[in-house]
């Protein structure tokens, strides 16, 4: 599943078990169940009298529900960790070949895994995400009430948060997705602004949000521009939800009164997720985008008119469908015509590994996973590198 807690727990290793449709609706309260995170099952636990102080063990007896499941993998082998222990950084790897080689980046939102992540064999963070990396430091207090009461402060703790993985991951680089705050998530936070939408996806968020309140945008590119100035010039920005290109403009305006682009080397990105951008592409080259990050999971939902996070409706949320194939080769190929590096950093690839093969194929400049499917990941992007390698060997032959 692709709902923003299960990428959260499968980020952090918790086993968890979304989409079991009606499950609630077959369990009362007190009931005990069991949870196979690993699987994607619900059982019903029959329970049998024991002694007192006496400890029963736990058997499920009664599936209730069971989703589709992808088993966790390890962080890294001790068997990949030294063939990448030369690995190139991002920059620097299609310097040393004719062919440019095909980047692997993580995605993370929490310093608390940066002991695990850092010396992972990837090429930087593709995507670091700011919800839950602001979440952290924010007392249970919504982001907006900081903005008005404590904004320095709220500079200074998102900017040693960023600074973390800055150091971590130098010189490789730490694409830092700003702010994409939904009305139905943070609900639960002191000073919550706004009420529920009946369609959050549609709604008030993204870049948009930035035009009819700039303040937390603004906060965020003082502590970018708070890393900079500590000598950190290997994080970047992307912008989340971009609709329009004028809502670009707007959000790269503000980047330069930031004075962030006084580093030449910082470079400002855009999610592809809205399937306007599709056509706009070029456009958006001309306004001063400097790359793209597919992000399938939302661009999956809105082609095809499903709401990821309906679970009588997961069937029909299908990131191999042709319609979703077509549009993310699209992006690729003119990302590549108008000069765009193209990145995708929704779950496609770690869900379905047979897909790596299709982005390489169509020239893709680097794929973001969760830290479990790095290694999944890294196999299944040297096989589509050789197999073009061979195929190539082979066109020179004829």
């Amino acid at each position: 599943m692709t709902s923003h807690g299960a990428i959260v727990a499968r980020e952090l290793g918790i086993p968890a078990v979304v989409g079991a449709a009606n499950v609630t609706q077959l369990i009362q309260a007190g009931e005990m169940l069991f949870l196979d995170g690993d699987r994607g099952e619900v059982y019903r636990v029959e329970e049998e009298p024991t002694p007192p102080h006496a400890t029963a063990p736990v058997e499920p007896s009664h599936l209730l529900a069971q989703t589709p499941f992808h088993p966790p993998q390890p962080l890294a082998s001790p068997q990949l960790l030294e063939h990448h222990s030369s690995r190139t950084d991002f920059y620097s790897a299609s310097k040393s070949s004719d062919l440019p080689s095909t980047q692997l980046m993580v995605n993370l939102s929490r310093v608390d895994l940066l002991q695990q992540t850092h010396d992972l064999p990837v090429d930087g963070v593709g995507l670091l995400r700011s919800e839950q990396l602001i979440l952290d430091i924010l007392d249970q207090q919504h982001p907006a009430l900081w903005a008005q009461e404590r904004p320095r402060e709220l500079v200074d703790r998102l900017a040693e948060q960023i600074r973390q993985f800055a150091q971590a991951f130098l010189p490789r680089p730490v694409f830092y997705r700003s702010l994409d705050l939904r009305s139905h998530e943070f609900q639960s936070l002191l000073g919550h602004p706004t009420t529920p939408e009946p369609n959050p996806t549609l709604g008030l968020h993204g870049t948009f949000s930035y035009q009819v309140d700039p303040t937390l945008f603004d906060l965020e590119l003082a502590a970018l521009r708070q890393v900079q100035q500590s000598r950190f010039a290997n994080v970047h920005l992307i912008l989340p939800f971009v609709r329009t290109v004028e809502e670009f403009r707007f959000c790269y305006k503000r980047i330069l009164n930031a004075e962030l682009k006084q580093n030449p080397n910082f470079q400002v990105w855009i999610m592809a997720e809205v399937p306007s951008v599709l056509f706009l592409l070029p456009d958006y080259a001309q306004a001063g985008v400097q790359g793209i990050s597919i992000g399938s999971n939302d661009l999956t939902q809105l082609l095809l008119g499903v709401d990821r996070d309906h679970a009588l409706m997961s069937s029909a949320y299908d990131q191999r469908h042709p319609a979703v194939l077509r549009a993310i080769q699209h992006l690729i190929q003119t990302a590549r015509q108008v000069g765009l590096p193209c990145s995708i950093c929704g779950q496609a690839p770690s869900q379905y590994p047979e897909l790596v093969e299709l982005l390489v194929r169509w020239g893709i400049s680097s794929i973001s996973v969760s830290p479990d499917a790095v290694e999944q990941t890294h196999e299944a992007i040297a096989r589509a590198e050789r197999s073009l390698l061979l195929e190539a060997a082979r066109q020179r032959l004829i």
